[in-house]
């Protein structure tokens, strides 16, 4: 566990300089509001679908190289894909299947572009009201 207070636990840590390091942030998620309100991307399943997304020479890639870029294994990108698909009735990829060796691909349909343009569009939004709350608020 990391310590955030003075290795010397005799010292009560200054409150004023404990102050000057509180701060906030901003934390949203798209939901599908269809019979009950549910998550369907957020910043880590974004990151996901942005790196189905960039690719060299607009060639596909694999889910593995994608999960890779993402720091997820095989199984947990595919699983964020398919919650995505249970969720909202439509899957946001194109896939196809490769032989024993490999040489599969997946890439973002018109649903899957759509959901992470949006993501990105709101994410822009809110760093703007995020910047201009850092401006003229102040944390007591």
């Amino acid at each position: 566990m990391e310590k955030h207070f003075n290795e010397n636990l005799e010292e009560e840590p200054n409150i004023d300089n404990l102050k000057k390091k509180v701060g906030f942030g901003i934390k949203f998620w798209l939901e599908f509001q269809d019979r009950q309100r549910e998550n369907i991307l957020g910043s880590g399943w974004a990151s996901l679908l942005e790196s189905i997304y960039i690719t060299n020479n607009n060639e596909p890639k694999s889910l593995t190289q994608a999960a890779k870029e993402c720091g997820y294994s095989y199984k947990y990108a595919w699983n964020i894909l398919n919650k995505i698909k249970e969720r909202t009735g439509k899957s946001p990829v194109e896939t196809k299947k490769g032989g024993t060796g490999g040489g599969g691909w997946v890439r973002l349909n018109e649903w899957g572009t759509y959901l992470l343009n949006t993501y990105k569009h709101l994410l822009t939004e809110l760093q703007e009201v995020e910047k201009k709350l850092e401006k003229t608020f102040k944390i007591d």
